[in-house]
């Protein structure tokens, strides 16, 4: 039995609740923050709203609890909290964002969600055609592939890939795992956003001797699959929207496909955004298994290997599983 302060505490935050989620605004912004992160300027042009006016709803629905902060560089990104399954309010809550998730996401709205993915994604890929000479060296500071590649092994030999296996690569850049992958299968597909990027990695396999790796410009969702496994190694955090990533990767693998995901632990390095274009500062590992069980893959096993400079890597491996039949990412493009 709850005593009356715990009785009075719980009213008072299903008061709050209710005071923040009975407004239009406050609806729209947690709709849209439904399966990603986005910064003030942003949540400002995607709702056509000023930004006193947004940073108030901002303040209402923190002060509820319904969303929480992260800072990437000198940018504040909002995002909806979780909320642990013993707390007083999750199944109130979650009728609530349920309900609302069910409801399509306007179309001017998906309209200017679609344009902040595409900036973003140019912001990327104007870095990449300007850097790409000196991309690797820079990438190098950060994490070279050597350090972390058993553990990409190792996750791979669990898996039933096998020669006859269609495997992709996102972004291969000029690390060895292209090679590698080229090793364990008889057709690699090489796909990057960057010609000049995708030419160095076309460039490094010949220089190999490797035969069977081709190439494709442009994104994961250019590829129109099935693969049985997907690789994005050091690429997330270079992505627009890594939650769609994933959404995108389940909808081009086989049945029983495997994603590998190789990227940085969240961090507070800020430099890395000028020295790599990088456009998130890491993932937390429990944002990485929420994205991925949303767009319909079960999380597997997973390995950290911590590096002298600071920044933790994480290696993660996910299975398809049937397509959910509620929470359904909206697409966006």
């Amino acid at each position: 039995m709850l005593s009356s302060h715990q009785t009075d505490n719980s009213l008072d935050k299903l008061i709050s609740y209710c005071k923040a989620t009975a407004d239009q605004q406050r609806l729209q912004i947690l709709r849209v923050l439904a399966r990603e992160s986005f910064g003030v300027l942003e949540l400002c042009h995607i709702l056509e709203v000023a930004q006193p006016a947004l940073s108030h709803h901002l303040k209402v629905l923190h002060t509820a609890g319904l969303v929480e902060t992260r800072r990437q560089g000198n940018s504040i990104y909002y995002r909806r909290s979780t909320v642990p399954t013993d707390h007083p309010m999750t199944d109130v809550r979650q009728g609530l964002l349920t309900t609302l998730d069910d409801l399509p996401l306007a179309t001017d709205l998906k309209s200017r969600v679609a344009e902040i993915h595409a900036n973003r994604h140019a912001q990327a890929r104007e870095f990449f055609e300007k850097n790409s000479h000196r991309f690797q060296e820079n990438q190098n500071l950060i994490a070279e592939y050597p350090n972390y590649a058993s553990c990409i092994e190792e996750l791979l030999n669990d898996t039933a890939i096998s020669k006859d296996s269609l495997v992709v690569e996102i972004g291969p850049g000029e690390s060895d795992l292209l090679i590698d992958l080229a090793r364990r299968a008889d057709a690699v597909i090489a796909i990057d956003s960057s010609q000049d990027m995708l030419g160095k990695a076309m460039a490094k396999a010949a220089d190999k001797g490797v035969t069977n790796v081709s190439s494709e410009l442009g994104q994961l969702n250019d590829f129109t699959g099935p693969a049985d496994l997907i690789v994005a190694n050091m690429v997330l955090h270079h992505i627009a929207s890594p939650a769609m990533f994933f959404h995108d990767a389940r909808e081009r693998l086989v049945a029983e496909g495997y994603l590998l995901i190789a990227d940085l632990c969240h961090h507070d390095q800020d430099w890395t955004r000028d020295a790599c274009g990088d456009l998130w500062a890491g993932f937390d590992s429990d944002e990485l298994d929420e994205w991925a069980t949303l767009a319909g893959f079960t999380p597997g096993q997973g390995a950290y290997v911590g590096l002298k400079n600071g920044f933790q890597v994480q290696v993660k491996l996910f299975q398809t599983q049937p397509f959910p039949t509620s929470l359904t990412m909206e697409k966006s493009k």
